[in-house]
């Protein structure tokens, strides 16, 4: 086995780091941190409703609220057994819940892709693989994919095709910041 000089590895581990690709602009960042930037990832199985409404309220009108918060609130208007029956939080308990901090809040039915894409992170309902699921949509890639802040996963982008079918009824609920 031959061994190398120490000032000849010294010399080598400095020049690797002075290499203009072995520097970093900024912190390391995981991919996890990535894909969940800016989405307040659901802690129940049924709490869709109220992270999505979270990540609303927190990253389009910074105005931050936890999770736990939303279904706090929302349980104020309705009973624990219906949500547990339904499997989550309705649109009616979401609106309630935003029209109480004071927002403008309603839902609407048979919307198409070319008008949802206009509202201000509107919360749709989709089905994925058989799960009924509130989603934010952050609109369209230069690609022209579908941008999501999915409370179950993170970011996600999928193509236009892949969401159309999984949009439930064209169904979305949209939240307007009232002057405070």
């Amino acid at each position: 086995m031959r061994f190398f000089p120490v000032t000849i590895l010294i010399t080598a581990f400095a020049m690797a780091l002075s290499h203009p690709q072995a520097s970093h602009a900024g912190p390391v960042v995981s991919l996890k941190e990535i894909r969940e930037a800016g989405v307040v990832v659901q802690q129940w199985d049924t709490s869709c409703a109220a992270a999505a409404l979270a990540t609303v309220f927190t990253y389009t009108f910074d105005d931050a609220v936890t999770e736990r918060e939303v279904a706090t609130g929302m349980l104020k208007f309705t009973e624990p057994l219906k949500v547990r029956y339904r499997g989550g939080f309705s649109m009616l308990d979401m609106k309630r819940y935003a029209q109480e901090r004071g927002y403008t809040a309603t839902g609407f039915r048979d919307l198409r892709f070319q008008d949802v894409r206009y509202f201000d992170a509107p919360i749709v309902a989709v089905d994925f693989y058989g799960y009924n699921h509130y989603v934010v949509f952050k609109g369209l890639t230069p690609e022209g994919e579908v941008r999501l802040a999915d409370p179950a996963y993170g970011n996600r982008t999928m193509s236009r095709e892949r969401f159309e079918n999984a949009w439930i009824d064209g169904i979305a609920f949209v939240m307007l910041e009232n002057n405070k």
